[in-house]
């Protein structure tokens, strides 16, 4: 993760005012104890922005978790931006003003904040890099990021934005990757993990736990499959996989519920046994059929079968966040049709209605389709939202130059003088030559554009009623 932000300046000018005191006394290795996990729910009205670096730019966890708010709970529109950047620090943030320019301009409501990947110096670690020297140099930059974070968090505070701490995702140092490999950068993330337990009781504010959970997660797939990772062949971006699981553990801390609904009746009395988050009406059972219409409040959470295969060996991600329960008793013995609004959707027997059957998964139902097309509608905002990011973090250069980004021909000027001189350092020349192809005016037309898609969420995701059948085969 190459920064093309922040230089070591912004580091030295912190480290410069701080004495050997103020050095973190605790071992690394000693803070990976279980952090417990405790976040509030986002509320209608809410804007939340995510604050990190490329982890967060990415956009794959927090996608993950805006897509779940947006089946769960239609009813609550929730404004969510992504403002991760590239290469970005605790300091970069506090340095370049970022949180001013790219975070406050939001107005949030709640920020969550994920720091440490580019903050503990990860060229001071590795097997090789042994002595006092290298661990007196391996201190600084967690002094750094404790107070950075603190400022940061003081800046969200007085702007009356509530904070959720994340603790860091982790690094694969004990994965067989053919990266190169800073083993013990996992342990320093850990005192920043540490931290942030600190912080959200300073802040009286939320925490999730990325970093415990992981770990262990990593340690115990390596043991059965030593080419297995939670992150990619880098050994610091999560994937798909890891990217999901995180969203799994966000909401989880979040403690929502697991319910999209939960419809039961009784075939044999005619009757509602129970509906929890839904309405049933019109139900009879005439002929053998028994049939019903409900309508459901939320819909189910779309993950791509291909993709929760390889999650819930890992996380109880059905059981915990997406049971669309449907359970008929007292049927005759047999095997049964179900058929929603006249499309056969699934056969069951008898037994199986009688246990529970749920159908979130199911992606033959009207409800999934319309959550995958909801789904559709996120994925093209995400993707609207990664040129953005771009943007966002190739700003920096132009705010770090004392250039206001809002006179276009002077930030133009920097930017293609900082694209020669990477074009020679070959290191992040392509960002700069992308915020290049665009004028400001088709700059700003995306962001109206990546608006206007999440608006179109919030008519897509709205519930409609469906009527189910159960039929003897």
């Amino acid at each position: 993760m190459k920064t093309f932000l922040i230089t070591l300046m912004s580091v030295m000018l912190l480290v410069s005012a701080l004495s050997a005191n103020d050095l973190p006394a605790t071992n690394p290795v000693a803070t990976t104890q279980a952090i417990t996990s405790a976040a509030p729910q986002f509320q209608n009205g809410d804007r939340v922005c995510f604050v990190g670096d490329s982890i967060t730019q990415t956009g794959n966890y927090l996608g993950q978790i805006m897509l779940f708010y947006a089946t769960r709970f239609p009813d609550r529109k929730i404004e969510g931006y992504n403002c991760g950047v590239n290469g970005d620090s605790s300091g970069g943030v506090i340095v370049l003003k970022r949180y001013e320019w790219d975070v406050l301009k939001h107005n949030p409501t709640v920020a969550t904040i994920m720091y440490g990947m580019n903050d503990v110096g990860r060229d001071y670690y590795g097997k090789e890099l042994t002595g006092p020297d290298m661990a007196n140099k391996r201190k600084w930059p967690l002094v750094s990021y404790s107070n950075y974070m603190l400022k940061l968090s003081q800046i969200l505070t007085d702007a009356n934005c509530k904070i959720i701490y994340l603790t860091p995702s982790i690094y694969d140092q004990t994965g067989n990757q053919t990266a190169h490999n800073n083993f013990g950068v996992n342990d320093a993330l850990g005192v920043c993990a540490h931290d942030c337990q600190g912080f959200a009781a300073k802040f009286n504010a939320g925490l999730v736990d990325f970093y415990g959970p992981m770990t262990v997660l990593n340690q115990q797939q390596q043991a059965k499959d030593p080419s297995f990772t939670l992150v990619g062949p880098d050994r610091i971006h999560p994937g798909a996989e890891g990217s999901l699981v995180m969203a799994y553990l966000f909401l989880k801390a979040q403690s929502v519920s697991a319910t999209v609904s939960d419809m039961a009746i009784d075939a044999a009395k005619t009757g509602v046994v129970k509906q929890e988050n839904c309405q049933i009406t019109e139900l009879k059972n005439e002929k053998g059929v028994v049939s019903f219409v409900v309508k459901e409040n939320s819909l189910p959470f779309p993950i791509a079968p291909d993709l929760l295969k390889k999650v819930e060996p890992l996380v109880p991600l059905t059981t915990d966040l997406n049971r669309e329960m449907l359970t008929v008793s007292n049927l005759p013995a047999g095997q049964y049709k179900l058929l929603i609004d006249g499309q056969a959707v699934q056969d069951c027997t008898a037994d199986e209605l009688n246990s529970g059957v749920n159908l979130a998964g199911n992606t033959t139902t009207p409800q999934y389709k319309q959550a995958a097309k909801v789904a559709d509608l996120c994925a093209k905002r995400r993707q609207l939202e990664g040129l953005l990011r771009t943007f966002a973090g190739v700003t920096g250069a132009v705010v770090a130059a004392k250039v206001d980004p809002a006179d276009e021909q002077a930030a133009r000027k920097v930017i293609q003088d900082e694209l020669e001189k990477r074009r020679k350092n070959n290191v992040g020349a392509p960002h700069f030559e992308l915020y290049l192809k665009y004028s400001a005016t088709e700059w700003q037309k995306m962001a109206t554009d990546a608006a206007d898609l999440w608006d179109k969420v919030y008519v897509a995701n709205q519930p409609n009623p469906h009527t189910f059948e159960i039929r003897a085969k």
